[in-house]
């Protein structure tokens, strides 16, 4: 890292973010998932990006927040930046990133309020390139020389995953995170002379799973933070989202609480979150890395190279279970609960994507397992759910943020607060 990388700029705020380079250039019928109108690459892209997971609470931090950034990549599809506030407090935020988002996803939810305390922050996409893309009826997009499967919609059009792609594996997940603590390091040298004398990292989601591989795994960090963090191991995991899905196509919510889930609620206009879960997270989540793992279906490991086997489950996920090669597969990223440095963990009580009863209780059975205990932290929001802005929506009134607890365990965290 050498100074000349680092670009001096006068707003280091979710406002100010810059374009980006897209991981590789769309053909005339595939399109970001935000539309015409925020083509990836974009700032308008980052922003929407980043307001998918941000309550209208979280405000701008009123005054603009002059530094040097650094943005770059590790490899291809990967993407990564680094902000440091000219009034650095001396410690770094390394954030993981939920789902298949970018590098700026955290930015109004963790990043303006944290650079404005002083502190600096790196992030990235994970490896997976652009996340997702929206396609024509009929059309297939190509990364890394495969044709990516699609989840085929009711409409006809379909989604693909960098995810997807040849040698994209959650593995590489813990390995990134890492890095770019370390090139965040380095730039800080560059910056001031100095390496952090604290760094703590926090995630939300699998961005919260980054989080605990890495503090299972490296001494790097002095403290850290999740929430509503995923759980991979070979017997807690995203994949009994296909029984509740299968479970609601029978229309047995009984048997989806049974399952370790809250309980159904029904909003105003009797809709209900499980029915609200199945059509934006719960169908998605579980083909996306069923589709990932499975020794049937995946390109991601070099299984298999049609992707034909796994858009045949586009239809019936629910009736996807994983077998012992499956299983086999999530031991070799699997959480272990051997944790290295402190950790605070926050899950919300309405979570009806990473339920605290299959992903944070057992977790924590895995910190007391391995002996620390004494390191380990967790609390559970009443009436929260996965992400804020679910939250405020009006149809389902009797929710609430979980955003505010969050920031303030935070700052127990640093206090070192038991």
């Amino acid at each position: 890292m050498t100074i000349e990388e680092l670009v001096r700029v006068d707003d280091l705020r979710s406002a100010a973010t810059p374009p980006y380079p897209p991981a590789q250039a769309l053909p005339p019928f595939a399109a970001g998932i935000f539309g015409g109108d925020a083509p990836i690459g974009s700032a308008v892209y980052a922003a929407r990006d980043a307001a998918d997971l941000t309550p209208s609470v979280v405000a701008l931090p009123y005054d603009p927040i002059p530094g040097r950034r650094v943005t770059g990549s590790l490899g291809p599809a990967q993407r990564y930046a680094v902000r440091i506030p000219d009034r650095w407090n001396g410690r770094l935020i390394v954030a993981g990133t939920p789902a298949q988002r970018s590098e700026f996803a955290c930015d109004r939810l963790f990043a303006d309020s944290l650079l404005a305390r002083g502190y600096a922050y790196v992030s990235s996409n994970k490896g997976e390139g652009d996340g997702a893309v929206v396609l024509e009826p009929g059309r297939r997009i190509t990364i890394g020389g495969a044709e990516i499967p699609r989840l085929v919609l009711p409409n006809g059009y379909g989604l693909s995953f960098w995810f997807h792609a040849p040698g994209h594996l959650i593995e590489r997940w813990r390995d990134d995170f890492i890095a770019i603590t370390e090139r965040a390091r380095d730039a800080l040298v560059a910056a001031h002379g100095r390496a952090p004398e604290a760094t703590y990292a926090l995630g939300l989601s699998n961005g919260g799973y980054e989080v605990r591989r890495a503090i299972e795994t490296s001494d790097l960090y002095d403290g850290a933070l999740t929430w509503n963090a995923a759980l991979w191991t070979p017997d807690h995991n995203l994949f009994v989202l296909c029984e509740a899905i299968e479970a609601l196509e029978h229309d047995d919510p009984g048997r989806i609480e049974a399952l370790g889930f809250a309980p159904d609620v029904t909003g105003v206009d009797g809709d209900t979150l499980y029915r609200k879960n199945v059509r934006t997270y719960w169908y998605l989540t579980a083909w996306l890395h069923a589709m990932h793992i499975d020794p049937a279906t995946s390109l991601a490991y070099g299984d298999v190279s049609d992707p034909a086997r796994a858009e045949s489950w586009s239809g019936r996920i629910g009736s996807w279970r994983p077998d012992g090669t499956v299983r086999a597969r999530i031991q070799g990223f699997a959480n272990t609960g051997d944790i290295r440095c402190p950790l605070f963990e926050v899950a919300s009580e309405y979570d009806h994507l990473i339920p605290p009863r299959i992903h944070l209780d057992p977790y924590a059975a895995l910190v007391a397992a391995a002996g620390k205990a004494h390191l380990y932290r967790n609390e559970i929001v009443a009436r929260a759910q996965h992400v804020d802005p679910w939250s405020e929506d009006p149809n389902f009134p009797g929710m609430r943020l979980g955003y505010h607890r969050v920031m303030a365990a935070f700052d127990e965290l640093i206090a070192g607060e038991p």
